[in-house]
């Protein structure tokens, strides 16, 4: 086993402390998982010192032609954690003074937090931001960026400094960004070929988030049978970067190679069906492999995964004096950040740090209070101690879901909300509220869409939120500006096919609906909000607003819009008029 250790010196004030060296362990290039690992040890080899000063006193030596290329991936928001970008950042700077040129590309997953909220108060403007500030070079988009919706992240990339490549990213049937970049550094040519996973939409990411405003699918992913076009396209690609004089041609992907994916997202596929391409930084399925793979030519080529959450960074070296190529990957186990263990301080541990107290501000602070508790449980229930009183929102009107639908009516500007309960996941308690309140409530963090509907349509969907009634349904609907009356006597009249509703045909079950305290016309247009995925791709099994004209996209998620409600509408109290448990009446059983 070869040993190489990477040093960092802590700084405590003005004293500074000894060297702590930390082994980075390389497999032998047979192995399939050649990482280097950070981990404590007394026996330094050869040395990269990441200093934790940051008055950059040392002189950088003179320039020694070899080109560094640094590679994050799937961070997903955590600018903080692991290696982190001040880690990122003292590792760029002690290449550059060993007399190294660096490039640093990202291989997508960075503006969606996977889990992690911070980037999405913000929609990924916070992460954008940050990226900005550490100076990339190139990146390419992983599908969990299209999570705000296609045309948001198309937003995004146009705030980054950066250039976003992939070569099979599509709308209304052109190259949404350029299919590669040439970077000349060293006196070198190096092509950067970009592409994500062609099952984004409608596998990885709802097909919704792919429409335009009149519910038309308007981007689409280069794939075709086992790939074979996505595979063309890379060819096509990596043959234009050499012919326009590139020395070197590198393929982004953010694709995967993992177990549970199948031929899809399999790496060595791609490899095995292209030619002409020098190293592969993959992505997508959060492994640190390192793999060495034959391409169509038999020629090996190694092929690097940067993990998940900065717990990777990837290192692929061109070397001045022969243009050999070494790739590895720097790998971060310790619980404890790099920038805390090691006491680094640099730039982007600034910005960073500002970053996150902006986020904490906006996220935890407290925006209004909480007069009366809002339930998703029967309240009155006598349960076990430590028991969950059961949930009764599936199957009835709540004061929390007369607050929640109210929020995304009113603040969306709609005549009718209709939300079905199972994204309704926790009861509100008494006192002050924040985003965070409303996060928990609805953890999901889902856009909402307003849209024009006949009165017919809207009849349809309440009889398909009440056809199981008295049994729990997700598809049950908190309502906001309708009111009417379910008779459990009738049996339901609606009829299924794959769980989604086909169509309707006997008595009803709802009747004396109303709208504005008016009586419902099934002829008249009104204003309906609920989730993208509800209208756009019959979600909970409501078909029937699928192909209905929008109104408008709300750019915020459902949260915030709560957010907005108590702050702006409420003026900061969520009073007596949610007081009832059971809510006001909106859904009267008969």
């Amino acid at each position: 086993m070869l040993l190489a250790s990477l040093a960092f010196t802590a700084c405590s004030g003005k004293e500074k402390q000894k060297d702590v060296p930390v082994i980075l362990s390389q497999t032998t290039a047979s192995s399939e998982s050649e990482t280097t690992e950070a981990s404590e040890t007394t026996e330094p080899s050869k040395q990269i010192k990441l200093s934790a000063d940051s008055d950059n006193t040392e002189e950088p030596q003179k320039k020694n032609k070899d080109i560094v290329i640094l590679v994050t991936s799937d961070i997903h928001c955590c600018p903080q954690k692991n290696f982190g970008y001040t880690g990122l950042y003292r590792i760029r700077e002690r290449f550059l003074k060993e007399g190294c040129e660096v490039i640093l590309v990202d291989d997508g997953d960075e503006v969606e937090g996977h889990g992690e909220l911070f980037g999405t108060v913000t929609r990924g403007k916070q992460v954008i931001e940050l990226m900005n500030k550490m100076g990339y070079d190139v990146a390419t988009p992983g599908n969990h960026d299209f999570n705000y919706g296609a045309d948001r992240f198309i937003e995004l990339t146009k705030m980054a400094n950066h250039p976003y490549v992939s070569c099979n990213i599509l709308k209304s049937g052109k190259l949404v960004f350029k299919p590669y970049i040439i970077k000349e550094v060293a006196g070198k040519k190096i092509a950067f070929v970009g592409l994500t996973t062609p099952r984004t939409i409608g596998y990885y990411s709802s097909v919704s988030l792919f429409m335009n405003g009149n519910g038309k699918v308007v981007y689409s992913m280069k794939g075709g049978s086992k790939n074979k076009k996505l595979f063309e396209a890379v060819q096509t690609y990596a043959d234009q970067a050499r012919a326009e004089g590139a020395d070197y041609v590198f393929l982004m992907s953010h694709f995967g190679k993992a177990k549970k994916y199948d031929a899809w997202d399999n790496i060595d596929a791609l490899v095995a069906a292209t030619k002409g391409l020098d190293g592969v930084f993959d992505g997508h399925s959060h492994d640190a492999k390192k793999l060495e793979l034959p391409n169509a030519e038999g020629r090996i080529i190694s092929r690097i995964a940067m993990g998940s959450k900065f717990n990777r960074i990837g290192y692929c070296r061109i070397s001045g004096d022969d243009g050999s190529i070494e790739m590895k990957i720097f790998s971060w186990t310790s619980s404890v950040t790099a920038s805390e263990l090691f006491g680094i301080k640099n730039e982007m541990t600034e910005e960073v740090d500002k970053a996150l107290e902006e986020y904490k501000t906006t996220y935890t602070g407290t925006v209004g209070t909480n007069k009366n508790p809002l339930f998703i449980s029967n309240p009155d229930a006598v349960v076990p101690e430590g028991a969950t009183p059961p949930k009764i929102i599936t199957k009835s009107e709540t004061n929390l879901g007369d607050f929640v639908a109210d929020a995304i009516r009113i603040t969306t500007g709609a005549d009718v909300a209709l939300i079905p309960s199972d994204k309704i996941k926790a009861s509100l308690p008494q006192g002050d509220v924040s985003m965070k309140s409303f996060y928990n409530v609805l953890p999901s963090a889902r856009r909402t869409i307003t849209v024009n509907a006949t009165g017919q349509q809207i009849l349809d969907a309440l009889e398909w939120s009440v056809r199981t009634y008295p049994k729990a349904n997700s598809a049950f609907l908190q309502v906001s500006g309708i009111s009417f009356k379910v008779n459990t006597k009738i049996k339901t009249p609606c009829k299924k096919k794959s769980g989604k509703l086909k169509e309707i045909k006997g008595k009803r079950r709802v009747s004396n609906v109303k709208i504005g305290g008016v009586a419902i016309d099934p002829d008249k247009t009104y204003k309906v909000t609920s989730y993208l995925s509800v209208i756009r791709d019959s979600g909970n099994g409501y078909t029937m607003f699928k192909k209905c004209k929008m109104v408008r996209m709300d750019g915020r998620l459902d949260f915030q819009l709560l957010t907005d409600f108590v702050k702006i509408n409420l003026n900061g109290v969520i009073g007596d008029q949610y007081v009832r448990p059971g809510g006001n009446n909106r859904i009267t059983i008969a």
